[in-house]
């Protein structure tokens, strides 16, 4: 059964009378930029960038440094 089904005629009079709610503009001011709701800041956009890719970098290699670890740990054993 559909929920449009399960309500009543009463609901339905009662949602369709309300009219829809306005829309607020937004407003901003000079100190307010777009976008600056980071929880960090980079003033200097290059040193941001280079820790980023640095930070990725670092990320993306530990699955396969564990790999490699692993791989070394289990043929020193059998030699």
């Amino acid at each position: 059964m559909s929920p449009l089904a399960r309500v009543g005629p009463t609901t339905l009079r009662v949602a369709l009378r309300r009219s829809p709610p306005q829309v607020r503009t937004i407003y901003t001011t000079k100190g307010h930029v777009a976008h600056n709701n980071f929880p960090f800041t980079y003033a200097n956009k290059r040193k941001f960038a280079v820790r980023y890719a640095g930070a990725a970098t670092t990320f993306f290699m530990i699955p396969f440094i564990a790999v490699a670890y692993q791989l070394r740990k289990s043929a020193g054993g059998t030699a």
